[in-house]
């Protein structure tokens, strides 16, 4: 092994030394059976040789003349079977592989304990870990809610501010009024014979009252959202007068057929009625056409 395989990654000198065991097993597979071999060939030769023995023995005693055979005999006088001398280095092997395997034994029970201590620290981590991304998801919804809560205060605030105002000025229209028998009208609605009444708004690019349309995008077909606390019955008749930025007040005729109520779940929603064109003259149409391409009108089914 080089002098610096322990610089190696663990993976790789793994790897390394499993593929060396691997070459190793095979050389002394190998090498067992080359042994067995040898040695089964050196008792067959330890047989032939006494048997060839026995044999010289018994023709000199029948053919005592016969010059060869003692010869033969004196050339097999010295003759013996080596040694095959590797039991020594077998039990140094064996030896060695048994002291490596309690090492490496050793070795897997100080790593498994290593293990252990680990997975526990890393749970104890995990767990951590965990309460603390709980409590900060707490603080974070917790913080959002408080937000929401307060924008809906905020919107509820602005929405009695303006329900305030608005009554505020119906009390004080109806102070005015010069007849007391007259019942006081919505902000910007005045009653009116026959049973028509008199809406006022103005409108622009960020007023609560705006236009609608239904499913036809024709304006003429469509009507004025009005932006007011106050109710006037469906179906009623109304005389409108309303303005547009940097124009003159336009007029326009209708009937209230969609009112929207106060909702306190929705306080950015202005209550309001929705009141539709009857015979929209068409210079007004005009006008109103020119203003929808800047402020997109309210939907309201037909």
């Amino acid at each position: 092994m080089p002098s610096n395989a322990h610089n190696r990654p663990a993976m790789a000198r793994e790897s390394e030394l499993a593929r060396e065991e691997s070459e190793l097993n095979s050389l002394e597979s190998r090498l067992t059976d080359q042994i067995h071999r040898a040695t089964h060939e050196a008792d067959t030769l330890a047989s032939r040789l006494t048997q060839v023995r026995s044999e010289l023995t018994r023709l000199e005693s029948e053919h005592s003349g016969d010059l060869t055979i003692p010869e033969i005999g004196a050339r097999l006088q010295a003759a013996a079977i080596p040694e095959l001398a590797v039991e020594s280095a077998r039990e140094k092997a064996l030896t060695a592989r048994q002291q490596a395997l309690e090492a490496r034994r050793q070795a897997t029970q100080d790593m498994q304990i290593a293990l252990h201590a680990f997975q526990q620290q890393t749970s104890a981590l995990t767990k951590e870990l965990s309460e603390a991304e709980a409590k900060l998801k707490e603080v974070v919804e917790a913080a959002a809610r408080a937000r929401r809560e307060q924008e809906a205060a905020r919107n509820r605030e602005a929405q009695r501010t303006r329900t305030e105002a608005a009554r505020s000025q119906t009390a004080t229209r109806g102070a005015l009024a010069p007849s007391p028998s007259t019942r006081a009208a919505p902000p910007g609605i005045t009653p009116r014979s026959h049973g028509r009444v008199k809406l006022q708004a103005n409108i622009s690019l960020g007023s609560d009252s705006n236009f609608f349309t239904g499913f036809s995008t024709d304006i003429s077909e469509g009507g004025v959202f009005v932006a007011t606390v106050e109710t006037v019955p469906r179906g009623t008749s109304v005389d409108l007068d309303f303005t547009l930025p940097g124009g003159r007040p336009l007029k326009a005729s209708g009937v209230v057929r969609w009112m929207r109520e106060p909702n306190d779940h929705m306080p950015e929603l202005m209550p309001g009625l929705g009141v539709q064109f009857q015979e929209l003259p068409p210079e007004v149409a005009s006008q109103i056409s020119d203003f929808v391409r800047k402020r997109e009108p309210l939907f309201f089914p037909d």
